[in-house]
């Protein structure tokens, strides 16, 4: 056993790329290391934004041997009658070079079966590396890659060295022309104490000082304790060895809105802004890398180009709010939303259509309505400001402060702004009314219209945020719990944009609403075993809302008898329906029922549908599971096990093979087909 460690020095990152680069070099090394059958002991990532190390503990220098049984051909196809090898046979034997002595006979459930047992040789660790570490670099997936060589090794940015060692050998890793690094007499474990002395290696560790610093010096100055936590991850990926300065700026850059401070503060120079009570100060925190820095000079430096940028920034607001906002809608007609859609004006001209169609959904008061069709007339018009030029990530944030500059209502501008809302997964959602008609309505045009015009994401990459915008749109309708029925909504969205579409309306609803459903699939709470809520989604997720309660009831109940039973129902009448798919299977005919059983079940059904029915359109699944279940399993048991449903009289078994229909479709219609769950067993 010793110990591993591999330094790949890079030109640097996207500081948004480094962290998920070393979760998945860890991966690649816990999974590819396991198929090699190398046993080892604790794996570590450690790095910046332009050095990625993996250590290892305890790596074991050779694979660990393999005894690996192979089944041939069965035994009367390899051997004739005399006990003599076949063609079949040899060529078995040939095929796993191996010799005809070599040949076992081994005993099956399904009769004697030829095999045989092949030791697969160790390989001693170093050579499986050599082959492993150019495979686990190349498995780490980025937004964007590039190629820099004729060698057709591709990164996100140039790989400048790999260093690799095995205790105190260095080993050669071919990986394009990219050269290798050498540490003479240097252990693994001392290679690694070596860079945690030159800077603080472990990024979480830095994460952590850097916080600390800052929330100290916010303390001792008495300031607010708020730290930009995407800004935070950012920098420090951006550092080695932090060091904390403050500085200050001039004061009549405060009239500037606090977020467009914040965003050309973090975009240029990566520092962060202060407050006191809520309200920004002039003053702010750069994080500097590396201990001997003249602080006074740096202060001096950071100070100059945040003025130079603060006037810049200032100067666009002043510029931008000469004009009433409205002004600037029609210049929207300059602006591509998109190659095959049209421009931001025709944008805006659907997404008012088609919040007023939700907004009428939802029975929204006249007055809330005309605000929504206000903000989706104004949601777009920021992008034609100077600021939003200059600061993309400010739209929305600077069309919420443009309208409220231009008289606007301030129900109006926050929709404006929280349209926008989610930008991810752990973002803010839109509070109001308004503004979550106007996410939703902005959502569902761009999924259709993306979608329909052809463009699907593929793996990570989803340059135009179709399974962003999804996932918002699902985050908004169940947070502000909006009764709709999604299918419309995609309709009507598909109607208004009058044949540009490459896909046909039937097909491309079906498209849409299936992408939804694998979103949701994912977005259900992880504690949700994920047949169940497969289970849930196959009854549909038209209404979101409900798919969430699904969901959550019967997770809760899961492991109750009368679930396992209510599974079963499911699951036996699923069955027989799947065996009958060729028949015409129409209603129920009471004056075919023959026997008592089926008479019986019958009964139950016809004494029991409206009550379950009736507990389903209250959403109380719990309860209308139990009822479901109460009702159907002994008495289906008996059925089952003494009336043949496939009878030889067609109208006979027609009419039974209705009578599963409507006991299966009374649950699996609206609360979740059962039949999908593995191993369903009553006790």
């Amino acid at each position: 056993m010793k110990d591993f460690l591999l330094e790949i020095n890079v030109e640097e990152l996207p500081t948004s790329y480094a962290r998920p680069a070393l979760d998945k070099l860890k991966s690649a090394f816990i999974e590819r290391l396991a198929l090699e059958r190398i046993s080892h002991g604790d794996i570590n990532v450690y790095g910046t934004a332009s050095t990625l190390v993996c250590y290892i503990k305890d790596m074991q220098l050779k694979q660990e041997d393999l005894c690996q049984e192979i089944s041939g051909p069965p035994k009367r196809i390899a051997f004739d009658e005399n006990n003599n090898l076949t063609p079949q046979g040899i060529g078995f034997a040939k095929n796993q070079g191996a010799n005809a002595k070599d040949l076992k006979i081994k005993s099956t459930p399904k009769g004697e079966y030829v095999f045989i047992v092949k030791k697969i040789k160790a390989r001693p660790t170093k050579e499986v590396l050599q082959v492993l570490i150019p495979e686990a670099i190349k498995s780490i997936s980025f937004p964007k890659i590039m190629k820099w060589d004729d060698s057709g090794t591709r990164f996100a940015r140039p790989i400048e060295s790999i260093l690799v060692l095995l205790d105190k050998e260095n080993i050669k890793i071919r990986m394009g022309n990219i050269p290798a690094g050498i540490a003479k007499g240097l252990s693994a474990g001392a290679y690694l104490k070596k860079l945690q002395k030159s800077c603080v290696l472990d990024q979480d560790k830095r994460k952590s000082e850097i916080e600390n610093m800052i929330k100290l010096a916010q303390k001792k100055l008495g300031l607010d304790e708020y730290i930009d936590k995407n800004l935070l991850e950012e920098t420090n990926f951006l550092v080695r060895l932090p060091v904390l300065m403050i500085g200050d700026f001039d004061k009549k850059f405060l009239e500037v809105p606090r977020d467009v401070l914040a965003a050309s503060m973090s975009k240029h120079q990566r520092i962060f802004t202060l407050s006191r009570d809520g309200k920004l100060v002039n003053k702010f925190i750069a994080i500097l890398d590396g201990k001997g820095r003249d602080i006074a000079k740096m202060k001096k430096v950071y100070g100059n180009i945040l003025e130079a940028r603060l006037k810049d920034s200032l100067f666009f607001y002043n510029e931008d709010i000469k004009k009433p906002l409205s002004e600037l809608t029609p210049k929207l007609k300059d602006l591509i939303f998109h190659k095959d859609l049209g421009n931001m004006f025709e944008k805006i001209q659907r997404l008012e259509d088609l919040s007023l169609f939700i907004s009428e959904k939802l029975n929204i008061d006249p007055v809330k309505k005309n605000d929504i069709k206000k903000a989706a007339y104004l949601s777009k018009s920021d992008l034609v400001t100077q600021m939003v030029g200059e600061f993309p990530s400010l739209q929305g944030v600077m069309g919420m402060e443009y309208s409220l500059k231009s008289g606007e209502k301030e129900s109006v501008a926050i929709a404006i702004k929280e349209h926008y809302l989610p930008k991810g997964l752990d973002d803010n959602l839109p509070e109001t009314i308004e503004g979550a008609v106007l996410a939703i309505g902005d959502r569902i045009d761009n999924i259709v219209g993306l979608l329909g015009s052809g463009i699907e994401p593929k793996g990570s990459f989803d340059p135009f945020g179709i399974r962003r915008n999804s996932q918002g749109l699902i985050q908004i309708i169940n947070y502000k719990s909006l009764r709709l029925e999604i299918a419309g909504i995609i309709r009507k969205a598909i109607e208004l944009y009058k044949g540009k579409l490459k896909i046909f309306p039937e097909e491309l609803e079906k498209k849409v609403i299936n992408y939804i459903k694998e979103r949701l699939e994912s977005l259900a709470p992880d504690t949700r075993p994920l047949e169940l809520k497969q289970a849930v989604l196959r009854s549909g997720c038209n209404d979101i809302v409900s798919a969430f309660k699904r969901v959550g009831a019967l997770s809760e109940i899961s492991a109750e008898k009368y679930f396992l039973k209510a599974a079963k129902v499911c699951e036996r009448t699923s069955n027989i329906l799947k065996g009958a798919k060729a028949e015409k299977i129409g209603e129920v005919n009471e004056g075919l029922l023959k026997e008592d059983l089926e008479k019986e079940v019958w009964k139950a059904y016809s004494a029991n549908s409206g009550a379950i029915k009736d507990l389903i359109k209250k959403e109380k699944y719990k309860e209308a599971t139990r009822a479901y279940g109460e009702a159907f399993f002994e008495v289906l048991h008996k059925f089952f096990d003494n009336v043949l449903v496939n009878a030889e009289d067609k109208a006979l078994r027609q009419n039974r093979l209705a009578m599963m229909q409507a006991i299966n479709k009374l649950y699996t219609n609206d609360v979740a087909d059962l039949a999908m769950l593995p191993q369903i067993v009553v006790e």
